[in-house]
């Protein structure tokens, strides 16, 4: 009986290195990077903290296409695309501040949709390759951009601030700056130091899973005999471990209050995780989780694929511009040519690091993901000064592992799927 329980256990250990393989790698390379680097863990935290409100969002858009079963989107840079030109346009009425960037987000919203909406049609026409069809997608997407704004700005398309435009006249000049109202104006809100945050994300967390609770045992009069409120522990628990290493160590506490977070882009974050959280609880979110699991199902039981794939891709797109906002308001400037050009690779590699696949993906994996891909990304070129005396190697490494850690989800994937084939193929052949 020991040996069976054993031998469950090595299973289960195995399958779950296999799954996590990604995310375990990346977590060793982080450490090792950290400790080569040789940075104040001020620094680290700070640089750590900024990725992760600037880019999250972005990382975010990616869920609701893996659900559908289009594998990951790569087509969220026409997302990107739209709210760059929501910020030209805003830009061009002389628009500052957090007016200026919600201006940008209006002018996105219809631009977003279009696009995803176009792509959703493109994708149901190439079914089973989704994700080939969204890249190239986005290298077309990005011709007729630069045609548009490298050529027909000034003779056809009239520009009203001539600080926009090349000094020949057509076209725009790159890069775009942010005035310095609308630089960070959505960061700019509400700043507080970093522990003052997680204290006040944690207790908010506990507050909401007891309130969750009370309501689930006196409102909906919900039987929980025998259920555990994993939430409210694991949260408590959370807090109170938080508090622990706060009192304990005066450097971790000196770095956590040295870095400033943007609340409010915190709770624009927050606000798109409860939409995405909402949204799988909804109808359309089961008919999306029904569609990605297996679409002739779906389609028999009298949910229309097509449309739902659609719906998807619109949803990603969106969430996309929103997100690039975030980016673009939180750096100060955008490449006007090239600076939607990586948001799809990074982000989804950053979503695969987290222990996403291309079949499933959550919040979770999303928020794993961005701490551990900008953790390297920011100490890779430090310790390859160190290690190498050239940090030029660490560009090129996190380049690489960038790609590599897409090629490598794929073809984990694509062994899972021949394996699982195998299996049910030898199931079958042994039945009578």
């Amino acid at each position: 009986m020991s040996d069976e329980k054993t031998g469950k256990i090595g299973v289960f250990l195995r399958k779950q290195l296999i799954n996590n393989a990604v995310t375990i790698l990346f977590f060793f390379i982080c450490i090792a990077g950290i400790i080569l680097a040789d940075q104040p863990m001020s620094y680290i935290i700070g640089e750590i903290s900024s990725r992760l409100f600037r880019n999250l969002i972005l990382i975010l858009a990616l869920l609701v296409p893996v659900w559908a079963g289009m594998g990951m989107n790569f087509s969220i840079v026409v997302g990107a695309m739209a709210a760059q030109v929501g910020i030209i346009v805003s830009t061009n009425f002389s628009l500052s501040g957090i007016t200026c960037l919600i201006v940008s987000f209006l002018v996105s919203i219809p631009l977003s949709l279009v696009f995803g909406n176009l792509t959703g049609r493109l994708f149901n026409q190439t079914k089973g390759q989704e994700m080939i069809t969204g890249m190239i997608l986005g290298f077309f997407a990005k011709g007729i951009y630069d045609l548009i704004f490298m050529f027909l700005c000034g003779p056809v398309i009239p520009v009203k601030n001539k600080a926009l435009l090349l000094t020949n006249g057509i076209g725009l000049t790159t890069p775009i700056n942010l005035d310095s109202a609308t630089k960070s104006a959505l960061n700019k809100i509400w700043m507080v130091s970093l522990d003052k945050a997680i204290y006040g994300g944690l207790a908010l967390f506990v507050a909401v899973q007891a309130a969750l609770l009370v309501w689930k045992a006196w409102i909906k009069k919900e039987n929980r005999k025998g259920k555990k409120p994993w939430g409210l522990i694991l949260g408590a628990a959370g807090l109170l471990a938080f508090h622990i290493a706060c009192i304990s160590s005066e450097g971790f506490l000196f770095a956590l209050r040295f870095t400033d977070v943007p609340v409010a882009t915190g709770i624009l974050i927050a606000v798109v995780c409860v939409y995405i959280t909402f949204l799988s609880k909804t109808k359309l979110g089961s008919d999306i989780n029904a569609v990605g699991q297996s679409m002739p199902i779906a389609v028999s039981m009298g949910i229309p694929a097509d449309k739902i794939r659609i719906v998807a891709i619109m949803i990603s797109t969106l969430l996309a511009g929103l997100g690039q906002l975030v980016f673009i308001q939180d750096i100060g400037n955008f490449t006007t040519y090239t600076a939607h050009e990586n948001v799809g690779t990074f982000s989804i590699a950053a979503l695969l690091v987290g222990g996403a696949s291309i079949k499933k993906a959550n919040i979770g994996h999303a928020i794993l993901g961005a701490l551990l891909f900008h953790t390297m990304f920011i100490i890779s070129p430090l310790a390859g000064k160190n290690l190498f005396n050239n940090a030029q190697l660490g560009e090129y490494f996190r380049v690489f592992v960038c790609y590599a850690v897409i090629a490598v989800a794929l073809a984990l994937h694509a062994w899972k799927s021949v394996m699982a084939k195998k299996v049910s193929e030898s199931e079958g052949s042994d039945e009578p």
